[in-house]
C-alpha cells in the first residue's frame, strides 16, 4: 500500500490533503465535521499493519461525531500515504 516516505514529505502530503479537502475553511461542508488533521505512525493507528509498514508515516483526520453524512467522504489513502479517520469528539481548552 504506502511506500516510507520521509517525514517532511508526508507533512507537504498532509498540508496538500488538507487544503484539497478545505477541512478548515469556513463553508466548507467538511469543517463542520473534521477538527484536526495531524501525522501519526500506521503502527499507532493499524496494529495489524505489516511490520514493514508499522513506522510509516500516515495521516489522520479527527471528526468531531462518529461518521460523516451522506455525500462527504475521505479517503484511506491520499499520495501514497495512509489515512485514518477516527472520532475524536470536541476540541475543548481548559
Amino acid at each position: 500500500m504506502s511506500n516510507k516516505k520521509s517525514i517532511e514529505e508526508v507533512k507537504r502530503t498532509k498540508d496538500e490533503f488538507q487544503e484539497e479537502f478545505g477541512f478548515f475553511r469556513e463553508g466548507n461542508p467538511y469543517s463542520e465535521w473534521v477538527n484536526m488533521c495531524g501525522i501519526s505512525t500506521v503502527g499507532i493507528k493499524d496494529k495489524n499493519a505489516p511490520d514493514d509498514q508499522k513506522k510509516n508515516f500516515c495521516i489522520t483526520v479527527g471528526l468531531r461525531t462518529r461518521h460523516l453524512p451522506a455525500g462527504l467522504s475521505i479517503p484511506q489513502e491520499y499520495h501514497g500515504v495512509r489515512v485514518f479517520v477516527e472520532e475524536i469528539g470536541e476540541i475543548r481548552f481548559a
